[in-house]
């Protein structure tokens, strides 16, 4: 009768498959050492739980801060645009008014159509600006029409102001310089019509003049503003009482 061998290499493919799929049962024992990896492991987890619990936190924190500040921002914008639309408020005839000269052809840089226009709105919104701070005394929209010396030059007149106003009626503009990065223009009022109000003794008196200006704007925060303003000369009418005598 012929032995049987038992085929080792088979038996021990059985013996690993076994014990690869083996699993512990509930009622099985676990030795001293595998007790004490698992619990490593379970504060392991806790830790790890903790750190991105505080990381969560920290990153909650910092987008309520960011949400704060582009609030402020987008809020302080807004009280900024609403003080600008106040003086932008002017009758559509005063737009057609400003007559530009043809520029001169040697300048650093050639003045775009759409900065034409940003000009022009700016230049007369200032001017409304003007009248605002000599009528009611509020300074408030200065700094979004001038800056450096011209706004320093309004805000220490506008206190002798009181009880007078001046209301535009037109400009004849001459672009004088602007710049190859497109950030400062010069320019000359050659003409600005005027008429100038003044209160006396109970009753108004108007006078209408011609004035020439000369004038330099910088582009801040996406606005230009008047940077320095020089007024060169004056033709003055005869004042006229606008209330008459009762």
């Amino acid at each position: 009768m012929s032995e049987v061998r038992p085929d080792r290499r088979r038996a021990g493919l059985v013996v690993a498959e076994r014990k690869s799929t083996e699993i512990a049962e509930p009622g099985d024992q676990l030795s001293p050492s595998e007790s004490e990896g698992l619990t490593g492991r379970s504060r392991t987890k806790r830790h790890l739980r903790l750190v991105v619990a505080f990381v969560v936190l920290g990153l909650a924190a910092a987008a309520l801060s960011l949400s704060a500040t582009v609030l402020a921002s987008l809020s302080q914008s807004a009280n900024t645009e609403a003080v600008f639309n106040d003086a932008a408020e002017l009758p559509e005839e005063l737009f057609d008014a400003v007559i530009w000269a043809p520029d001169p052809a040697d300048l650093p840089r050639q003045m775009e159509p759409l900065t034409r226009v940003d000009v022009t709105n700016s230049w007369l919104r200032a001017w409304e600006q003007l009248r605002i701070v000599a009528e009611t005394g509020e300074t408030t929209g200065v700094e979004v029409y001038f800056s450096h010396s011209a706004r320093s030059g309004v805000l220490a007149a506008a206190s002798s102001w009181e009880g007078r106003s001046v209301r535009q009626v037109g400009h004849d503009l001459q672009l004088t310089f602007y710049s190859e990065d497109g950030q400062v223009i010069g320019l000359t009022a050659t003409e600005s019509r005027l008429v100038r109000s003044e209160e006396l003794n109970g009753r108004e008196w108007t006078q209408e003049t011609v004035e020439s200006f000369e004038a330099l704007l910088v582009l801040e925060d996406g606005n230009w503003r008047i940077h320095h303003l020089v007024r060169r000369s004056v033709e003055a009418g005869p004042w006229i009482e606008s209330t008459p005598q009762e």
